[in-house]
């Protein structure tokens, strides 16, 4: 099976498009052989689009003025003659008028349903973009490759010159279709624009489609068929930046989250960091399984410390950071504002004294309790030698929920924890009571109910379920020092806390 004239004479065109001197012979070929303008390239090639589409690939915009000002220009027969073969091929009518034949050349796609305002996109040059855009060229028409968008070629080839020109040449009226921004336009699995430019790792188009305030909860509608990106259902832009371990993209993302939640309408979207895709995962899990050794990716991306906290803009981080995201403006701050900041200075002030005056060592105790520093605690005692080791996980949870009723009934009663062994579980670490026994060294310390890191050092006033110094500093500043101040509670009881005591005294008060 040969090729005959036709596609013989596209395939010249396409070779003089590519060596560079197609803007010499483009006029003469046009005069004499207008149907050359629409004529597709052999179906075995990897495009098989027009030369128009050539053109824009290879980002000669000289060659597309001339094609675009042929058909504004010629008598309405050539140019009808001229997008034949396009229009039979798609069973369109010929054009009625010049402008008519410009809305369907500039329309034209090739094999793929790839237009050539997506192959100037893709090869990433704005002024075709915009040469494009100013003859009619619609930005909304998806390719027949999961229905990407131009905007989505602009994300994938990390051309942040092209989003911009897509985002300022589209009219106002053209922005939104049908309810939809079209910086949220989507492919047909629910792929945006920021999943894109997220997947490949483009950072510069991922911060200009940010200054464009996109849909960061943009979750994917299904699995991916997209050749270039595969994700699960529900997979969000953290998601894609987790997959990836791209750290600064995962900050921007988290930075726009705070920007765009604390705006002047005052709504908060739901965290990103707590979406799970259809798997069930969240981005911080995805992250620990794709990059392990990247802690601080993890750290980051994991729900258990508020955002404003992991990014530095609360507590000692940056205060002009953390103003500018909170959206703090200027004007008088609300008398609950004033009440929450006094109350937190008093708290941390009562903190900050317990820290430096310890008061002396109570008998029978072998270190300061009301210590903030973390130190490794004395050796556990238990009731029998192999109490713990022993227990089964059945046991040890109905010794967790004994204690826990326990504590509910009484303020501060004797209370057994697990402390984690060497290979982090409980059954080789052992039991930690308070209670000695002929096994033990004295009492042992009792870890912090909110961290299980450092032992207790405080506890509210009235309820006596004690905290390290860390915790209780840290409750101070996220509920108390956010933009709309919460009543301090107890992370047991739910209690209001208006001062704080040294564990030491209430642990006296219970021997007694």
């Amino acid at each position: 099976m040969g090729c005959g004239p036709s596609s013989l004479a596209v395939a010249e065109l396409n070779r003089s498009l590519r060596a560079g001197d197609g803007s010499h012979l483009l006029q003469e070929k046009l005069q004499t052989s207008p149907w050359l303008l629409s004529a597709a390239t052999p179906v075995l090639s990897r495009t098989a689009g027009t030369p128009l589409h050539t053109a824009c690939k290879l980002k000669q915009l000289e060659v597309v003025k001339q094609m675009l000002c042929f058909l504004s220009s010629a008598p309405l027969p050539v140019v009808r003659e001229a997008l034949r073969p396009y229009c039979h091929r798609n069973d369109i009518a010929l054009p009625m008028s010049n402008r008519e034949g410009l809305g369907i050349a500039v329309e034209m796609v090739n094999c793929k349903g790839q237009t050539p305002l997506m192959c100037a996109c893709a090869a990433g040059s704005p002024d075709l973009v915009k040469l494009l855009l100013a003859q009619g060229a619609d930005p909304w028409v998806g390719d027949d490759c999961g229905s990407r968008k131009a905007l989505h070629y602009a994300a994938m080839s990390g051309s942040t010159a092209c989003i911009e020109a897509l985002m300022q040449v589209i009219p106002e009226r053209d922005r939104v279709r049908q309810g939809v921004r079209y910086i949220n336009v989507r492919s047909v699995c629910g792929l945006t624009a920021l999943h894109y430019a997220v997947s490949f790792n483009h950072v510069s188009a991922v911060e200009e489609l940010l200054r464009h305030d996109p849909l960061l909860s943009a979750a994917t509608s299904s699995h991916s068929y997209d050749v270039l990106v595969s994700c699960d259902a529900l997979c969000t832009p953290l998601h894609f930046a987790a997959v990836r371990g791209n750290l600064v993209v995962v900050r921007m993302l988290l930075k726009q989250h705070l920007q765009g939640s604390s705006s002047s309408t005052g709504l908060r979207s739901r965290e990103p960091r707590l979406r799970a895709n259809d798997g069930g995962l969240l981005p911080w899990q995805i992250a620990a399984a794709y990059h392990p050794g990247n802690r601080d990716l993890v750290a980051l991306l994991h729900p258990g410390e508020p955002l404003e906290v992991v990014m530095g803009l609360a507590g000692g981080g940056d205060e002009g950071a953390a103003a500018s995201v909170r959206g703090v403006g200027t004007g008088p701050s609300s008398l609950a504002a004033i009440a929450a900041a006094a109350l937190r200075t008093r708290l941390l002030s009562d903190l900050q004294r317990l820290r430096e005056g310890p008061g002396p060592e109570p008998p029978g105790e072998e270190g300061d309790r009301s210590s903030f520093a973390s130190s490794s605690p004395p050796p556990s005692s238990s009731s029998s030698p192999s109490s713990s080791s022993s227990s089964s996980p059945s046991s040890s949870s109905s010794a967790s929920a004994s204690c826990l009723l326990n504590q509910q009934q009484q303020p501060r009663g004797p209370r057994t924890r697990e402390a984690p062994g060497p290979g982090g579980g409980g059954g080789s670490g052992g039991g930690i009571t308070e209670s000695g026994d002929e096994g033990g060294v004295g009492d042992v310390e009792r870890l912090c109910g909110v961290c299980f890191s450092e032992q207790e050092a405080v506890a509210p006033a009235g309820c006596a379920h004690g905290v390290c110094g860390r915790c209780a500093e840290r409750m101070c500043h996220l509920a108390l020092g956010a933009k709309k101040p919460q009543p301090l509670l107890c992370a047991f009881c739910r209690t209001e806390v208006r001062g704080f005591v040294r564990v030491v005294g209430l642990i006296q008060q219970g021997r007694q």
